[in-house]
Order: C-alpha cells, then sequence, then structure tokens
C-alpha cells in the first residue's frame, strides 16, 4: 500500500515539476458548475465558489491532474473510485480552507494526493490565507478579459506552490523510509538517464522492510 501511495506521489511531484515551465498565459475555460478548467497546466480551479459538495462530469474528463478545492465548505470528496473513473489523469486534490472537511476519511484515499487543512495550527491556517486563490469577479476597472487574465496568473502561482507542498511531503516520507536522496534524484530523473534512475529508486522501494 505504502509503495503505490509514495509512486503517486512521485509522478504528482514530477508534474508539477514540469508545471514550473508552463506559460502564464494559460488556456482557461468555465466547466464542472463554476469551476475553471486550464488545460495548459491541466488543472480543475474550484477555489472560492461556496460548494458544499464536489460535482463529477457525466462522461471521463481526461488531461487533468489536480483539482484546486481550496476555501469551500466540502464535508466529503466523492469516492476515490469514483474520482479516477471520471478523472482518469487525476494525481492530486487540494481541499485547504475546507474548515468542515471529515479528517477521517483521508485514509480512504489511496492513489490520490489529498491536501487538506487536517493537523494544522491554528497559525498555520492564517498564514495559508495569504496564499490561497481568492474569488474574483468583473468590475469596471477589470472586464471579464481582464479578470481571466488575472486569475490564470494567480492560479499559476497558486500551482507552484502546491509543487511546493507537495515536494516537502514527499521529501518528509523519504527520509522517515530512508529516501535522503530521493528529492535530488527527482532532478537528476531530467537531466539523466531515465532508465538508470528508475533502476535506482525501484531497487529502494524492493529493499524496504514494512
Amino acid at each position: 500500500m505504502f509503495n503505490n501511495y509514495f509512486i503517486n506521489l512521485f509522478f504528482t511531484l514530477a508534474f508539477l515539476c514540469i508545471l514550473q515551465n508552463c506559460p502564464i498565459n494559460a488556456y482557461i475555460f468555465d466547466c464542472l458548475n463554476g469551476c475553471m478548467c486550464n488545460t495548459d497546466e491541466s488543472a480543475v480551479h474550484c477555489h472560492s465558489l461556496n460548494l458544499e459538495s464536489v460535482e463529477v462530469p457525466k462522461s471521463k474528463l481526461r488531461g487533468f491532474d489536480v483539482i484546486g478545492l481550496t476555501n469551500n465548505k466540502i464535508k466529503n470528496l466523492p469516492s476515490e473510485s469514483e474520482l479516477l473513473g471520471k478523472f482518469p489523469d487525476l494525481k492530486a486534490v487540494d481541499l485547504e480552507g475546507n474548515r468542515n472537511f471529515d479528517c477521517s476519511s483521508l485514509e480512504n484515499y489511496k492513489k490520490l494526493t489529498i491536501l487538506s487543512d487536517c493537523g494544522k495550527t491554528e497559525e498555520e491556517l492564517e498564514e495559508q490565507k495569504k496564499k490561497l486563490p481568492t474569488s474574483g469577479k468583473p468590475t469596471e476597472d477589470c472586464d471579464f478579459e481582464c479578470m481571466a487574465n488575472r486569475r490564470a496568473e494567480e492560479f499559476h502561482q497558486y500551482l507552484l506552490r502546491l509543487w511546493e507542498m507537495i515536494k516537502s511531503k514527499v521529501s518528509e516520507i523519504s527520509k522517515k523510509h530512508g529516501f535522503d536522496t530521493f528529492i535530488d534524484g527527482i532532478q537528476k530523473f531530467f537531466s539523466e538517464d531515465v532508465s538508470d534512475f528508475f533502476k535506482g529508486i525501484g531497487k529502494k522501494f524492493h529493499d524496504i522492510k514494512f
């Protein structure tokens, strides 16, 4: 079970590492009942929509690795099998800012990386508020196109922060289980022979005893 979770974290990290080189003028369109789908960054943004539940599409929606659901009122997510059934490429769901989320349900998600407020102190939550995407509507000074561009930049910065959070999470797990050089290996993954890298990581997984 741990191996599957750790491997999923690796591929999430790899995706977000690639994301750092994405252009900020991403193509964004409305989807999923008020959410914004970003095809360039492979992300679904559903921030600050006062959502109490997560609506899944009727048919599969491919190509999206991250769903951002920050600053809503969500208590429970759809089951992991339902999420992956509708979002086959999904790697991570961000639920930060959902104070009512049922933390006990996290144990039901073995393949997806779920980020939440669970276990955070009040100080951490206050600091977090400054970094999460804000809600925004067109005004006289900033029309729909202006707001779309502004939010595109804001969402891009949010995903870069998400990358840092997942990188930190991977680092904590890697140190706990003896993967002290794992993060360095991620960098080598993009600059050295891929097969050699995976051989080394694969041996590490094989040697772990739980």
